[in-house]
């Protein structure tokens, strides 16, 4: 049964916020999958629907944005609501003035003015910060390094539907793993399932943080830490390849020392199994060539095409869960 709070009460926060990948059960994972599916089914029949018909999403984001904005923006129109834009919000908002996190959730949140809003800041922790004071929901669109809950649901979501399963399937995470949010993000998603592992595929000065180390074994999820890609590649199902995020660095010779480090080339494809893929949570830089994109393994535009049936899926659930209750119990043939 879905339920208003069905991703969880996440420490007693009173509406269904998402900002943290740990909140999800596998049920719950398991039961926005098959939601995911069937609204996708009626979406390639209808183009749009008005479940969401008179709400306000609001989509603040102090940092750029290309995917993660479009797609909640799409996913908010096709479901019928509308959407308060906001991009730069460090400029154009009075976040310029001073204005607090916490007195912007409160005035975003407003009776009028939102019914859910979606954030994106450079700082870890803001989303939750900003949940604790929204009188509505609050959806973490990524903090600083720290998470990206709905890209790792996106990403979880595109394996699945790859290959039908999640347990026991081995996955390469590669580049840059101290700053990348969406790997954190997803490895605390992995947790939720048997039989996976990991290999953390990175230069020493990049490497994963050891709070998510210690999660996958505590979860009996086994990893591993290594520097060559040609030698886990044919071992994997997924590639899950990151950009370096030049922003991060404070030092700009460690950042030209790791740069384009992992490219992603035919050579290495040569080396996949088969049925192999390749994502990315986008943008890419030179870490994957153009060359790859004709390549049946390529899966990072599929990827990122997902996004926005997933965030559907989700808004549903956060403002209509009677809808998602009853496109749940028809088949998926007669969802529309």
């Amino acid at each position: 049964m879905i339920e208003k709070k069905w991703w969880g009460d996440y420490e007693k926060i009173k509406f269904p916020h998402i900002v943290a990948s740990q909140q999800f059960e596998r049920q719950q994972l398991e039961t926005l999958f098959k939601l995911t599916a069937k609204i996708e089914d009626v979406l390639e029949k209808e183009r749009m629907v008005n479940w969401l018909y008179g709400n306000i999403v609001t989509l603040m984001f102090w940092q750029p944005s290309t995917r993660t904005f479009s797609s909640f923006a799409a996913a908010s129109v096709r479901l019928g609501a509308s959407i308060i834009p906001i991009l730069d919000a460090g400029k154009f908002s009075s976040h310029a003035k001073g204005e607090s996190l916490q007195d912007t959730a409160i005035v975003m949140s407003g009776r009028w003015k939102s019914d859910l809003i979606v954030v994106r800041h450079p700082e870890i922790g803001s989303a939750r910060s900003m949940a604790k004071y929204s009188r509505c929901p609050l959806f973490n669109g990524g903090d600083g390094p720290g998470q990206h809950p709905t890209q790792a649901l996106l990403d979880l979501y595109t394996i699945q539907k790859e290959y039908g399963k999640i347990d026991g399937l081995k996955i390469a995470m590669v580049g840059d793993l101290l700053y990348s949010r969406t790997v954190r993000s997803l490895c605390y998603l992995l947790s939720k399932f048997d039989g996976v592992k990991i290999f953390f595929v990175s230069p020493e000065s990049i490497r994963m943080k050891d709070d998510i180390k210690e999660h996958l074994t505590e979860n009996k999820i086994d990893w591993k830490e290594c520097t060559d890609l040609k030698e886990v590649a044919p071992k994997v199902s997924v590639i899950y390849q990151t950009r370096i995020q030049k922003e991060y660095f404070s030092d700009i010779k460690e950042y030209e020392e790791v740069r384009g480090i992992y490219i992603i080339n035919n050579n290495i494809i040569k080396l996949l199994k088969d049925d192999g893929i390749i994502m990315h949570p986008l943008p890419r830089i030179d870490e994957i060539a153009y060359e790859v994109d004709k390549s049946p393994n390529a899966r990072y535009f599929e990827q990122a095409d997902n996004g926005d049936v997933v965030r559907m899926a989700l808004l549903l659930v956060a403002l209509n869960p009677t809808k998602a209750e009853e496109l749940m119990a028809m088949p998926l043939d007669k969802a529309a």
